[in-house]
Order: C-alpha cells, then structure tokens, then sequence
C-alpha cells in the first residue's frame, strides 16, 4: 500500500490529514500519519520491496471510540495495533496511536545510459 493510497482512505474520514505535520493549527479532531520505518529487502542481489510502519495519529477532544472504529475499518486488510490513548493536557487534546506494516513493491528503474 503506498502513501498516497494510504492518505486517501483517512481522507475518506473527512478529517484534516497530513503527512507528519501540518504547517499551521488545526481544529480538532485531525490525523497525521508517516512512515516510522523501512527494511528494504529482496534476493539475487535485487532490491524487491520495502517492508514499511505506518504511525497514524488520531488527535481528538474526548476518547471517540466511534472515529477509532471507523479508522481501523479502513484498513482491514492489515493487521493494525493500536497503541493506546495518551492524553496531552498542555494542548487540552488526546492522542490515540496506531500502525501497520505494509509491502511496497520495488520497481526497476529505467536508465537510458
């Protein structure tokens, strides 16, 4: 699953998202999501896919069990942790965290060399 594909199911919640971080404050509630690591790996001296984390965090008001349920079923075909609710009380907000593992395969460039 690539970024984009990734970035248009949390769009489809009809919340603000942004990869990593948004320029400027948003009202709650708003996503963010990233890549939070790679292994790159293959065979016969080729690099075939990348083995990605996905971070999604959801910042809302109140615990929202309803938005959590909807997020997770957006991305069903994937084994996704939720790493519980943590609560920022500096910015009067609650963050909830999940991720997934997701393959992007590696496709061989051309050069016209």
């Amino acid at each position: 699953m690539e970024l984009k594909e990734i970035r248009d199911r949390l769009l489809s919640l009809g919340l603000p998202v942004a990869y990593l971080r948004f320029k400027k404050a948003q009202k709650l509630p708003f996503i963010v999501y990233y890549e939070s690591g790679t292994e790159i790996t293959g065979a016969d001296n080729y690099n075939l896919y990348r083995d990605v984390e996905i971070t999604i965090e959801l910042y809302t008001e109140d615990k929202d069990p309803q938005l959590e349920r909807r997020l997770e079923n957006l991305f069903r075909e994937v084994e996704i942790d939720k790493e519980g609710d943590t609560a920022l009380e500096n910015e009067e907000m609650l963050l909830t965290v999940f991720s997934f593992r997701t393959i992007q395969y590696i496709e061989e460039e051309n050069s016209n060399a």
